[in-house]
């Protein structure tokens, strides 16, 4: 008896240790109420790049880790795309959850009032996450009259959520509403020993992934490496990641990778173009890299720079990037800052004082990110505690 109790005792040491303690009191709660699993649906829109259906995408990996984190408090979670709008009915009805997430400015306003005025869906929560700041959203024609949009339907269950809080706040302001703050999570082990062991080589591998797009400042990001790996006495491979061909979403011919490509023309260094990858073979591709750029003009999280992290990659960002630590934020427009910060970096690419600083900022905000999705589900297991205009 003696020895079984010291069993179950070690049991119970064990999983409090696995488990965060904002976790255990969720838990906790919920038992004690005796409420039944709560189900969450992710609905995120297919994509297909040149009759090629993209499995794997930033949307994609964003929400599965946030899934990954819901999991854990003892919600269910699944995680779909779907071709458009017209096809959400069906993995509703399905799956039959209390909650429906609809990842990014997709679905018309025409459709989330169809969706939501449906007598079997009369219980669940509606929500849609705005994953752009201001920047990307100013670019999408029609971005903030789906906002406005949904906002006009007067729905009590139906909630608008960017990840990024300076949005939130301002816009808010500015439409007169409020709108919640859901930021984005990475599910990862913080290890306690992120060293890397580099090799010395006549090639040095910068890796500046992500969809090519001018916001995200490419071409401007290679001139700066292409200086750096001059004054190094470096090859450079600049490596970026395409949907096959050169045609951008809307199947038109992409400036940013014809400009990248007449970059490299008369050049002694690469640009090195990558097939957009599954999510496992795009972090085998992370760790063959030297050091990675996200030198973007406009971002809400970047999730590109966390799996760079968990990676013991360093990585240089801009201020937009703003979870990341301050050493390692730069310029946007600064040639020669960008050039030389990128020589630091690679440099010091070893350093395990600059790989601890990363893993201890996307810690960070991973904590305070699991602690605001963890006060919102328990808003929505208990609706009187919600105070909404």
């Amino acid at each position: 008896f003696f020895m079984a109790l010291l069993i179950i005792i070690n049991i119970i040491f064990l999983i409090i240790n696995t488990i965060s303690m904002p976790n255990i009191e969720f838990l906790l709660v919920f038992i004690s109420e005796k409420r039944k699993t709560m189900k969450i649906l992710f609905v995120l829109k297919s994509r297909f790049y040149n009759n090629m259906h993209v499995k794997s995408y930033g949307l994609v990996n964003s929400a599965s880790h946030v899934a990954r984190y819901l999991e854990t408090i003892g919600c269910e979670t699944k995680v779909v795309t779907v071709i458009d709008g017209n096809f959400i009915d069906k993995e509703i009805y399905d799956y039959k959850p209390d909650v429906v997430i609809i990842e990014a400015l997709w679905v018309t306003g025409a459709k989330l009032k169809e969706l939501i005025e449906i007598k079997r869906y009369k219980k669940i929560t509606w929500i849609v996450r705005i994953h752009s700041d201001i920047g990307y959203l100013s670019a999408e024609t029609f971005a903030l009259k789906y906002v406005n949009d949904y906002i006009a339907l007067d729905k009590p269950n139906l909630i608008i959520a960017p990840n990024n809080k300076e949005l939130v706040e301002y816009l808010s302001n500015a439409l007169h509403v409020d709108l919640e703050y859901l930021p984005n999570i990475i599910q990862y082990k913080h290890p306690h020993h992120p060293h890397r062991y580099v090799q010395s080589s006549d090639i040095m591998h910068v890796g500046c992934f992500g969809a090519l797009r001018i916001l995200k400042n490419q071409v401007f990001q290679a001139l700066c490496a292409i200086k750096a790996a001059d004054a190094l006495n470096k090859t450079l491979h600049f490596h970026v990641t395409v949907v096959r061909g050169k045609n951008d979403e809307n199947g038109k011919l992409n400036p940013v990778l014809e400009n990248l490509e007449e970059l490299f023309v008369r050049s002694k260094h690469h640009l090195i173009i990558h097939d957009w990858k599954e999510n496992d073979e795009f972090q085998h591709l992370i760790k063959k890299m030297d050091v990675g750029l996200q030198l973007s003009y406009t971002e809400s999280f970047n999730i590109v720079t966390a799996d760079f992290i968990r990676n013991n990659i360093p990585i240089l960002v801009s201020d937009a990037i703003n979870w990341m630590p301050t050493m390692l934020r730069t310029s946007t427009t600064d040639y020669n800052k960008v050039m030389k910060d990128i020589i630091y970096l690679y440099k010091h690419r070893d350093s395990e004082r600059l790989i601890r600083k990363m893993h201890e900022s996307l810690n960070e905000h991973n904590l305070h990110a699991k602690r605001v999705w963890l006060d919102f589900i328990r808003e929505i297991h208990n609706p009187r505690d919600r105070h909404r205009n």
